[in-house]
């Protein structure tokens, strides 16, 4: 496989994977192009599109426990696969300056957190010294402006006092520090994290000890971790999976999440300094464990990918005129943990296919619409 980064040819990937595209018509007139990225069972995708327009996903083949490194090329049209390391649960990709693909997760057999990186040339892997027996469940990975990583996860046993609890742990050049960001047990099950513009992390997440169960968002000031609740405080099981965040050019966090016993997709965001939630959409049931997916367009409006187990279809959401609109991607059960990125006015989604026709991605046209930023005008001014 040939790899364009900066103009640079660089051949690492071994299997090239060819793209029989279905076109899927929309209401709003642009079709959905779906195709095939593996015929392995490939679930946790994480997709990332760099600024050449080339694909970049990790993902864990199940049936054979391995982390595998899909590459779409965006001048053969093609993606080729590259098997990374074994792993057998939740995987995270990220893109460094130099478009090159860092990943957080979880080692098949030994339950311990590994990061791997291209250089360049070649993967490099290392286990991440974590007193924990066993990471589990999410792990999330975001990269400060000078490359380093931060990574989010969940320490599912351990003998000390950070069982059940979020950690993020990140390397300062010379070695992983580590931090519990929430004391709380049960909290972080379901983790995503970002880095802000001053380099601080900022972590969304799901507590799911029944006494504490809500939605949480933590952020770092450089010297503590400072956590809130944000749905679910005095309600002991309510329950919130799924969660996803990105930060917007303000810095502002745009939240996706399940709320299980109410079945519902929600969204959370924060207008001046209070925090504002909508719904969605209603499910038929909330899957597990799953994973939604949300991103910004170039004016900041939000789009969200998730699954409905229930009546098993894959959706993506869009804000537009002040509230959502959602549309069916694919159906017969498709769309579990599925992960959502624009590039260039192109919508991409990267899902689970339930037809056991393995790893699928699709792409469309991103529609024309009022930007998000006079519409977050608008709800501004009528909530004053």
């Amino acid at each position: 496989m040939i790899l364009r980064m900066q103009g640079a040819m660089t051949s690492f990937v071994r299997v090239a994977c060819a793209c029989a595209v279905l076109l899927v018509p929309t209401m709003y007139g642009a079709e959905w192009q779906i195709g095939q990225v593996d015929a392995a069972d490939g679930r946790f995708s994480s997709l990332r599109i760099d600024k050449y327009g080339n694909g970049h996903l990790s993902y864990v083949d199940v049936a054979q426990n391995l982390l595998k490194y899909s590459f779409w090329d965006q001048a053969l049209k093609k993606w080729f696969i590259t098997t990374v390391d074994n792993s057998s649960g939740f995987c995270s990709l990220a893109l460094d300056s130099e478009q090159r693909p860092h990943i957080s997760y979880i080692e098949y057999g030994s339950g311990k957190a590994k990061y791997a990186h291209w250089d360049g040339s070649t993967w490099k892997t290392q286990s991440i010294g974590i007193s924990g027996r066993v990471i589990s469940y999410y792990t999330s990975i975001a990269l400060d402006k000078n490359d380093r990583p931060s990574i989010s996860f969940y320490t599912e046993y351990s003998q000390g006092p950070d069982r059940l609890r979020l950690r993020v742990t990140n390397w300062n050049g010379k070695y992983w520090e580590m931090r519990t960001v929430d004391s709380d047990e049960g909290s972080g099950k379901f983790n995503s994290i970002a880095i802000d513009s001053a380099g601080h992390p900022h972590v969304a997440y799901g507590t799911v000890e029944y006494k504490n169960a809500s939605l949480r968002y933590a952020y770092w000031d450089g010297e503590v971790w400072h956590p809130e609740i944000l749905e679910g405080e005095g309600k002991p099981g309510t329950s919130m999976w799924s969660v996803a965040m990105v930060l917007d050019k303000e810095d502002r966090p745009h939240l996706v999440y399940s709320d299980v016993v109410n079945q519902r997709v929600k969204y959370a965001t924060t207008i001046g300094k209070k925090w504002h939630f909508e719904v969605v959409d209603l499910v038929g049931k909330v899957g597990y464990p799953d994973r939604n997916s949300i991103v910004l367009d170039k004016d900041g409006t939000p789009y969200i990918s998730y699954h409905d187990a229930g009546l098993g279809l894959l959706k993506v959401a869009r804000r537009a005129g002040g509230k959502w609109v959602a549309e069916i991607v694919d159906r017969n059960f498709s769309g579990f943990t599925s992960s959502l990125q624009i590039h260039e006015d192109t919508l991409w989604m990267t899902f689970t296919d339930g037809a056991g026709e393995g790893l699928k991605f699709a792409r469309r046209p991103l529609e024309r619409q009022v930007s998000s930023a006079a519409e977050r005008t608008r709800t501004e001014a009528a909530q004053k």
